[in-house]
């Protein structure tokens, strides 16, 4: 299956600590209980953030310059755009923003039966085999072939697929897309 998901289509919600709001991509299974879960979320202040017990967490800036998170009491070094960044949702985690509000990439997945790896890039082309990916445009316009049939990304849509493909995507000078990879 290959399924296009529009930006604008992606419904907002409120944080689960109800300090911000995001965009809820995509969630499989569509349940509470979710194996894993792809989002953008607005961060307009220093603040926590919610707790996802059972659950790793991978984070990336999309819009802004950078952040600086406190995990367990650890800050770490300043967190620039596009490079993904692993935590635990057990962990109790805090946030410092640079440069005003800022728009972050998520992916959270259950860490007892999920997979998952999230790669920033301009241009490629793969196989791939099994599990699920999803290629997110952080880019203007992002043109990519799937089993030769060409899509066709606006900014921050995305490109689910859960069947076997050759993915290739070929680089404009503002190309800029994520790669999540997500197995059992």
């Amino acid at each position: 299956m290959i399924q296009l998901l529009p930006y604008e289509q992606c419904p907002e919600m409120l944080w689960k600590n109800g300090q911000g709001v995001t965009r809820e991509i995509y969630r499989f299974p569509a349940t509470d209980n979710y194996a894993w879960r792809i989002s953008v979320a607005t961060i307009r202040q220093d603040g926590p953030f919610s707790l996802f017990s059972g659950y790793l967490r991978n984070i990336s800036v999309l819009e802004g310059e950078g952040m600086y998170l406190t995990v367990d009491g650890e800050q770490s070094p300043l967190i620039p755009p596009f490079q993904a960044t692993n935590f635990s949702g057990d962990s109790e985690v805090s946030c410092t923003i640079v440069g005003g509000p800022l728009l972050d990439f998520n992916v959270i997945y259950k860490a007892e039966s999920t997979r998952a790896t999230v790669s920033w890039l301009r241009e490629g082309t793969w196989k791939h085999q099994q599990g699920t990916q999803l290629l997110f445009n952080a880019g203007d316009v992002l043109e990519v072939e799937v089993n030769g049939e060409r899509q066709v990304l606006q900014h921050y849509d995305s490109l689910l697929m859960s069947a076997p493909a050759t993915v290739s995507v070929v680089s404009a000078a503002s190309s800029l897309f994520a790669r999540v990879t997500l197995s059992a």
